[in-house]
């Protein structure tokens, strides 16, 4: 464990000497060129996974105490051509090179040291410009081929691809595009609408679980100074799972600061129902937030309250990370690897500081009780579980992030995993883009 510190420790040294270098975007005759690349490193140190199980949840083996080191490179390039009076074409294309050395997860869905390269995305598209002046600059976007779709934060809708298993680096998740994609998007500034065709990747190599799914739908948002409101509906097809072929899913959401006179609070909101289907299926998952932000005091807290149920037939399906901890995998030990966003309550607080702009630091606490027990187990209480980690944004191009979690078993984990060992771990990831 200590080696790989130190390698970790000089790796960010080595970074952070090399990040003011920059790609610089280049001409190929009108069109415009970016180059980037983002390269992205982690260690993480699991121990007592499973509350000591020799099983995971899903029944793969697993390591009792885990280290592994992931990363991956993601080099890409976006396409820009000229305005024209009809508009402006663009496209991009940008693969993704993963490895995994050491130990399995708690899940026991990255085993046997992983690697794998393959295309991450390649499309093309149209912008409208000025064609439309009564609608705005660029009102209307289309755009096809292999590329990243995010609803809101992504409760529903974020993320193409299941990393896990021979795809390397499960935890950082570099893969996210959805394939075969239609997209189209309108966009006047308050009003802003979406129809979208869309295919993700649900294999799970270790489970012998092979899936494509297919969604298709629409998304509308209207979007004011005091918040946004937002529905959507999909139609899922063609999928290997008789549970979700034909499923339809409906969302309504809202978020904002919808007080004037408190502009510290902010709420937020959202439910999704799924019914029918080859199984007349029906799944509810919902979730609501409020924050409070001490704007008068130093440093900024943040005290943050969150509930979401799902119930025990709602399929998660492809949603995806919102961009900080706890969004929507929550919970770095039971979220991750355990509970799975179906048949769980879950309460969430978290108080978030910032001693300078470039640093916050957070805790949160979790209570995940079972929204029904499953057969043999007398209690819905299933762990508890607290996360401290820290942000940092060592340059614009250069950000370091480290978690410290343990997470408690209810009686409810005790009966499904046969121990009573606290599970914790350590995780830090180091990304570098330029």
């Amino acid at each position: 464990m200590k080696g790989k510190v130190r390698l970790l420790a000089a790796s960010i040294g080595a970074l952070y000497a090399g990040s003011s270098f920059a790609l610089d975007s280049f001409q190929i005759g009108d069109i415009l060129v970016d180059p980037s690349v983002t390269i992205g490193s982690a260690y993480l140190y699991n121990a007592n996974q499973d509350f000591g199980a020799k099983t995971s949840g899903l029944g793969l083996k697993t390591n009792r105490t885990s280290s592994r080191f992931e990363g991956f490179v993601l080099p890409g390039l976006k396409l820009t051509g000229p305005q024209t009076a009809y508009g402006s074409f663009f496209g991009g294309i940008s693969a993704v090179g993963a490895v995994t050395r050491g130990g399995s997860d708690a899940a026991g869905l990255t085993r046997d040291n992983p690697s794998r390269v393959s295309l991450e995305t390649a499309f093309v598209g149209w912008k409208s410009g000025d064609l439309f002046p009564s609608l705005g600059k660029d009102a209307i976007t289309l755009s096809a081929g292999k590329q990243n779709f995010i609803i809101d934060t992504g409760f529903l809708l974020g993320d193409g691809h299941a990393d896990q298993g021979k795809d390397g680096a499960a935890w950082i998740g570099p893969r996210t595009a959805f394939s075969n994609t239609l997209i189209a998007t309108l966009n006047t500034g308050k009003l802003h609408a979406d129809l979208f065709d869309l295919r993700a990747n649900e294999d799970v190599d270790y489970l012998d679980y092979h899936e494509h799914l297919r969604m298709r739908g629409a998304n509308v948002e209207w979007r004011d100074t005091l918040g946004t409101l937002g529905a959507t509906y999909y139609h899922a097809i063609d999928a290997d799972n008789p549970a979700r072929d034909g499923l339809n899913v409906y969302d309504v959401r809202a978020k904002g600061t919808p007080i004037a006179a408190l502009p510290q609070v902010s709420l937020a909101g959202e439910y999704a129902w799924q019914e029918g289907g080859d199984t007349h299926k029906h799944g509810r998952g919902w979730y609501a937030q409020a924050n409070y932000a001490f704007t008068d005091v130093s440093w900024t807290p943040t005290l943050t309250y969150r509930r979401t149920e799902y119930s025990p037939n709602y399929d998660p399906m492809a949603y995806g990370y919102g961009g900080e901890y706890g969004t929507w995998y929550q919970g770095e030990i039971v979220g991750e690897y355990m509970l799975f966003n179906t048949n769980e309550n879950i309460d969430m607080l978290r108080l978030a500081v910032t001693p300078v702009k470039e640093l916050q630091v957070g805790l949160m606490g979790y209570r995940f009780e079972l929204a029904k027990a499953p057969e043999g187990v007398t209690s819905r209480d299933f762990a508890k579980e607290a996360d401290l980690y820290v942000n940092w944004a060592i340059t614009p191009a250069l950000t370091l992030s480290t978690v410290y979690g343990v997470a408690l078993p209810g009686a409810g984990a005790k009966q499904m995993y046969g121990d009573n060992t606290n599970s914790n771990l350590w995780e830090t990831l180091v990304t570098w883009t330029f």
